[in-house]
């Protein structure tokens, strides 16, 4: 394992874990879909039935101050805190994320006793992470086995699997991202409505949030941030920029398969 390689990631990926949100007031119409949007941000495939957010989720109450219509303007820390009620009522789901050379997938239990699974893979391998509360498993190709992390080991795989983890949190944990989204003052919502393409095979109609100014997050310097959310606020992904030590790093997360059961167990 090299934590080096990964280092970057405490500021740029924890930076654009830019996901996704969660449920809020309805939109008003005002805008109309008008391309399609890959995981990767770029357009995609047309598809003439994007499907509607789920009926089984109600956006919470947390949520109920904002109004999804062209224009309109939210502050972070009321954003922030919409998207966590979101995840906390959808419970669970699946994620995919790409920074930089790194790709992975995850699954997520998302509230009281959180957790998180998957693997991310570069250029040195794949490495699989499972994160139970505040605990860390990491597997690589180097180490051969499941080691859990402790940053008061004295063995320094244990302290490097502690080091580790953390920096696949700020990739992945969608507690990151509603950290990053309440550290942007204010958010605009755009009346261009894309329908973007999640890695289940879905398109869906979206309403692009942006921040309204640059903002800095962890010490990267996050020039861009886009969010994607349904009617309801439903998160569906997100993708931004950010500058740390010199190097610009573009992160694009997707969440899907929202309320599927999810069931994340402490490495055998």
């Amino acid at each position: 394992m090299r934590p080096r390689r990964l280092r970057r990631y405490v500021c740029i990926g924890t930076l654009l874990a830019v996901g996704p949100l969660a449920g809020c007031s309805s939109s008003d119409g005002s805008a109309e879909p008008t391309r399609t949007e890959s995981s990767s941000g770029r357009p995609a495939h047309e598809s003439s039935s994007p499907k509607a957010s789920s009926p089984a989720f109600t956006t919470p109450a947390e949520c109920g101050g904002l109004q999804l219509r062209g224009d309109a303007t939210f502050a972070g820390s009321a954003l922030s805190k919409c998207l966590v009620a979101a995840l906390k009522a959808y419970g669970s789901g699946t994620e995919s994320v790409q920074s930089g050379d790194e790709s992975g997938t995850s699954q997520f239990v998302f509230g009281d006793e959180p957790s998180l699974s998957g693997s991310m893979t570069g250029p040195e391998g794949e490495n699989a992470y499972v994160f139970k509360g505040d605990d860390e498993w990491i597997k690589t190709p180097g180490l051969g086995k499941w080691v859990k992390g402790d940053e008061s080991s004295t063995d320094p795989q244990e302290r490097v699997v502690a080091a580790t983890g953390k920096l696949y949190r700020a990739l992945a944990d969608p507690a990151v991202t509603a950290q990053m989204i309440a550290s942007a003052p204010e958010w605009t919502v755009e009346r261009e409505r894309p329908v973007i393409s999640l890695d289940n095979g879905e398109d869906v109609e979206a309403w692009r949030i942006v921040n309204k100014k640059p903002y800095t997050f962890l010490g990267a310097d996050v020039r861009e941030h886009i969010l994607w959310f349904g009617d309801d606020f439903t998160p569906y992904g997100g993708q931004a920029e950010s500058r740390a030590g010199g190097e610009m790093t573009t992160t694009t997360q997707r969440f899907y398969d929202l309320g599927e059961p999810v069931t994340i167990e402490p490495p055998a």
